[in-house]
């Protein structure tokens, strides 16, 4: 495990919690439409938009708890890149954020107090691909930040089960400036394995097309593949992870399975100080 400290089935509602998990106050677009959306602002209240040390967008993130965010580990580890030497303190997390232009009336900017990158992480199969991140302030839940819940270990989805997809990834268009959609659904392992010979079906999942016009783009990598549960609670039941191409968008993309990866997550956000609350 890789950890740099900072110094500076229902609708979960936990004891003690007036906000439940996986539900916006605002319904997002939830239509079968070719190619990507502009995403209503606050209908994906869990999604933060992750700023790197030199103000570039790093990728997305998304809150577990008042302290807790979810991610791809690439953000922090990578073949010539470690977390040690990452300027972390000057990194910026914008909750409740739709533009990257436009300052929101919920937008709040966090920083990172510290980073827990799976142990068995590695930078060239990308296996494990997942780190969480730890907040310095208590993140203020509103009506356009909100937690996203976590799926129970063999949390059950289906080949063909529509899920979303947001971020603020490049499209190549440079009107883009707000948080985009788009639906993706659940592929067969096969369909990953026949396009990508280092698919991990163990942990990863398989979603989108295999040639629909539709995919993530390269730099929505940690923006969760978002799938609603029978209660109506949306679950984070991907990471995005490898595979995304919105301008070519003629494959399917990677996801790590979450839940997959319950326990680690819930082993380490209790060690960290924050339980999970859901």
């Amino acid at each position: 495990m890789f950890t740099v400290v900072v110094l500076a089935g229902f609708i979960g509602i936990a004891l003690g919690q007036s906000v439940p998990c996986g539900v916006p106050t605002v319904t997002p677009i939830t239509n079968r439409i070719r190619g990507g959306q502009d995403a209503i602002a606050g209908s994906w209240p869990w999604m933060v938009l992750l700023v790197d040390d030199l103000g570039y967008i790093s990728g997305s993130a998304f809150v577990l708890g008042k302290h807790t965010l979810l991610t791809s580990a690439q953000h922090f580890e990578g073949t010539n890149y470690h977390l040690a030497d990452i300027d972390l303190p000057n990194w910026s997390m914008y909750l409740g954020s739709h533009s990257i232009k436009t300052e929101a009336q919920h937008e709040r900017n966090y920083t990172i107090k510290s980073v827990t990158v799976h142990e068995s992480f590695d930078a060239t199969t990308l296996k494990n691909d997942i780190a969480l991140i730890y907040t310095n302030e208590e993140i203020v839940y509103n009506e356009h930040t909100k937690p996203i819940c976590l799926p129970n270990p063999g949390h059950q989805y289906h080949v063909g089960q529509m899920c979303y997809l947001a971020g603020w990834g490049d499209t190549g268009n440079d009107q883009d400036e707000v948080l985009k959609q788009v639906g993706l659904p659940i592929l067969a392992d096969n369909v990953c394995s026949k396009h990508w010979q280092d698919y991990l079906s163990a942990t990863e999942l398989c979603a989108g097309y295999e040639s629909g016009g539709k995919d993530f783009c390269g730099d929505d990598i940690g923006s969760p593949l978002m799938c609603k549960d029978d209660s109506g609670a949306w679950f984070a039941q991907g990471i995005a992870s490898s595979g995304g191409d919105c301008t070519a968008a003629d494959e399917p993309g990677i996801f790590e399975d979450v839940s997959k990866y319950t326990q680690w997550i819930k082993t380490h956000m209790t060690a960290a100080g924050y339980p999970y609350e859901y």
